[in-house]
C-alpha cells in the first residue's frame, strides 16, 4: 500500500484577523478545512461528558431554558476570568485534541496530503498546537481589527476595546509560529500570502 505524508497547519490569531477568511481560502483550493470552534461546540451538547464536566465547574448559570450551555453566558465568565479560562481549557483541550487526532487519521487513510485547522488558541505550547506541522498566525495592527470587528459584530468602540484586551494571551502566541502573514490592506494583497504560504506547504 502506498503511503502519503501528510501535511498539517494551524490557522491562529486575534478576532479580526482574517483566520475564516483564510480558511474559507484554503477550502475553495479544495483542501480539507476545519474550524475548532465549531467541533468545541459540538463537545458542548446536552448531556455530554464535555457538558456535565463544564457544568460542575460553571454552575447552571450558564444554561439557557432548555438545559442547553448558553456559550455568550460562558464566554463573557472565562473572559474576565483567566483561572476560569484556563480550567475550561483544560477540559475542551484533551477532547478536541482526540478529535484532530481522528481527523488526521481518516485523512492519512483516504491520502489526503494537507489538512488545515483553524482556532484562536492554537500554539505551540499547547497539545493541539504541538501536534501539527507548522502554525500560521495571522497579524493585523489593533486599529484594523477594532474595525474590522466593528463592521462584522455591530458593537461599539468601548466592547471592542475589552474583547481585545481579553485577547492578550493569544497575541503572546506570534513568537512561536512557523509562518506570520500580516493582513492589513485588503483580501486582494491576503491571498496572494496565502498563495504564496500554499506554494511552500506543496512541495
Amino acid at each position: 500500500m502506498k503511503k502519503y505524508n501528510l501535511t498539517t497547519l494551524g490557522i491562529a490569531g486575534m478576532m479580526g484577523s482574517g483566520k475564516s477568511t483564510a480558511l474559507e481560502f484554503f477550502k475553495k483550493k479544495g483542501f480539507a478545512t476545519y474550524d475548532l470552534d465549531i467541533e468545541a461546540k459540538k463537545l458542548l451538547k446536552k448531556d455530554t461528558v464535555i457538558y456535565k464536566k463544564i457544568i460542575k465547574v460553571f454552575g447552571e448559570r450558564i444554561l439557557n431554558k432548555n438545559k442547553a450551555i448558553n456559550k455568550k453566558k460562558l464566554r463573557g465568565i472565562v473572559f474576565n476570568n483567566e483561572e476560569y479560562r484556563e480550567t475550561l481549557n483544560s477540559i475542551v483541550h484533551p477532547e478536541l485534541g482526540n478529535i484532530v487526532s481522528k481527523i488526521c487519521n481518516k485523512h492519512k487513510k483516504r491520502g489526503t496530503k494537507i489538512i488545515i485547522f483553524e482556532g484562536a488558541l492554537i500554539s505551540k505550547k499547547s497539545k493541539i498546537g504541538s501536534s501539527l506541522n507548522y502554525i500560521l498566525y495571522i497579524q493585523a495592527p489593533k486599529t484594523i481589527l477594532a474595525e474590522r470587528i466593528s463592521k462584522r459584530d455591530k458593537i461599539d468602540r468601548k466592547q471592542i476595546k475589552k474583547l481585545l484586551l481579553m485577547q492578550k494571551h493569544i497575541e503572546k502566541n506570534e513568537k512561536n509560529a512557523d509562518f506570520i502573514i500580516v493582513n492589513k490592506t485588503n483580501k486582494k494583497e491576503f491571498k496572494l500570502q496565502l498563495n504564496f504560504l500554499l506554494d511552500k506547504l506543496s512541495h
